[in-house]
């Protein structure tokens, strides 16, 4: 059986998809996203749209409860504006705003991104927690934090079948943390994890995850072919 961790909104795709592979899946959301007024600071930052280089959007969820705040000042079409992943770029597309991507989807990509581009300063729009790419690089972040992923209290691991092999998608290093929490030994040393990143691996890793298989790319689509090799 695979299971699928994302939120209830994020995770309607990855159940489509899954769907349509012909396999036993079950929706077992870990997390939960939670729109968060945005500070007046970060309003502040958004009244300055026009000193930035670029905007760039961390997630799906970024771009739900945060582009229409973006929407209101970007008159200016020379800021350019970056999604971390083609999934962050087909929201966008939605409420057509045009982005690039990183060559790889992740805060490493970003920064790579940022480098070659040579911009100086840069917004990112994301959640409550302070992006880890303001460790990668040199160039002024700030940040408008405009959701927050907390906990998903009603998620039950006893729901997870104990005779059937278990493959568990994780997307986030919160998801993998909560899941450690929440499983018996048994279950970890016994499930299969697919993974987003080589960051969330190395964690599972320590933490005694016996099998953990890093998607080729950290979305819905390579997240079960991954797991659907492991089925």
């Amino acid at each position: 059986m695979i299971i699928n961790t994302r939120p209830i909104d994020l995770g309607k795709q990855t159940n489509l998809l899954l769907g349509q592979s012909d396999c036993n899946f079950m929706h077992l959301p870990l997390t939960k996203i939670i729109n968060k007024v945005p500070s007046s600071e970060s309003l502040k930052y958004l009244q300055n749209i026009e000193s930035y280089d670029a905007v760039i959007f961390t997630s799906q969820s970024a771009v739900k409860h945060g582009a229409k705040y973006l929407q209101e000042v970007l008159h200016d079409q020379s800021i350019s504006v970056i999604s971390v992943g083609v999934a962050t770029q087909k929201s966008l597309m939605k409420l057509k705003i045009s982005s690039i991507v990183p060559s790889s989807y992740n805060s490493e990509g970003l920064a790579a991104l940022i480098q070659q581009n040579n911009y100086q300063k840069c917004l990112v729009i994301c959640g409550e927690k302070k992006p880890r790419l303001i460790k990668l690089t040199q160039a002024t972040i700030n940040t408008f934090s405009c959701y927050e992923s907390v906990i998903e209290e009603s998620a039950d691991i006893l729901e997870i079948p104990n005779n059937q092999r278990i493959i568990m998608l994780i997307f986030t290093l919160q998801s993998l943390k909560i899941a450690l929490r929440k499983l018996s030994k048994d279950q970890i040393a016994n499930l299969v994890l697919i993974v987003a990143s080589n960051r969330i691996r190395e964690v599972a890793i320590e933490c005694d995850f016996k099998k953990c298989v890093v998607a080729i790319e950290p979305h819905d689509e390579e997240m079960i072919r991954a797991a659907l090799l492991e089925y």
